[in-house]
């Protein structure tokens, strides 16, 4: 059931909404479980080698992985340069010679991440529900927009929404809300609502600029979006289907 996290929290109903914006990734296709196994494939690995745990994950979320997304951007094709860099880094920082072709193998890794992630159950039937009752888009991040458009066709989005209904942007924040408002002809906030898994990048830009939020709960959440919201004022839900249940004031979800 949709939870409020406080009682001033915000109460999005069909009437009061101009605009729904949906995030793809692990709110509508299930992308964390990929990424996921893949670095702790990669940590294992490493680890093998005699490198510290802790260190490897250090090193890897706190050094590599910023300076990959700033250079890449989000997406899968970050994940073969930063764990090959992770080796690299900690080879250096040991001071003991470099493997090509354990480099090699951990470059693999994160390869192997790139594809369409597999849908998550019944959140294409909610979209079609939300879509047919509300104006709604998707509101996405990548650094490479055409794959991030070739994911979003291959999950059957664009059976519901044209691709003229979907933005996709470098990296969101509180101003790339704010111009996917303005790109969707939405001039007051308030009558705009993100639904989306991750604090950082949905809820937080979102709440920054006046408008309703619905977090999708993450059951194993990237480090990187775990972050404290800039207020209660938010709902959350366990699903996508749920969200749209909770928007449209449906038991059926």
């Amino acid at each position: 059931m949709p939870q409020n996290r406080t009682d001033a929290a915000v109460t999005a109903r069909a009437g009061e909404i101009d605009l729904v914006l949906v995030d793809f990734d692990d709110t509508l296709v299930d992308t964390a479980p990929r990424f996921q196994r893949a670095r702790r494939s990669l940590f294992a690995r490493l680890a093998s080698l005699g490198f510290p745990e802790d260190e490897i994950r250090r090193v890897h979320h706190d050094e590599v992985d910023p300076e990959m997304i700033h250079r890449y951007g989000l997406g899968p094709f970050r994940l073969e340069p930063a764990f090959r860099e992770t080796y690299l880094r900690l080879c250096a920082a040991a001071r003991v010679p470099v493997d090509p072709v354990v480099a090699d193998e951990c470059a693999a890794l994160g390869l192997a991440v790139a594809g369409t992630p597999p849908v998550i159950e019944g959140a294409i039937e909610a979209l079609r529900r939300l879509a047919a009752t509300l104006p709604t888009a998707i509101y996405t991040q990548s650094g490479h927009p055409e794959y991030q458009l070739g994911c979003i066709r291959d999950a059957g989005v664009l059976d519901i929404l044209p691709a003229e209904r979907v933005r996709i942007c470098r990296r969101k924040s509180p101003e790339e809300f704010r111009e996917a408002l303005a790109h969707f002809g939405v001039a007051a906030p308030e009558v705009a609502c993100m639904v989306g898994n991750s604090v950082r990048s949905d809820v937080n830009p979102a709440l920054a600029n006046g408008a309703r939020a619905i977090l999708v709960e993450a059951d194993d959440p990237w480090v990187f979006d775990i972050v404290e919201p800039i207020s209660d004022a938010f709902v959350t839900v366990r699903s996508f289907a749920h969200a749209v249940g909770y928007l449209l004031d449906s038991s059926e979800a």
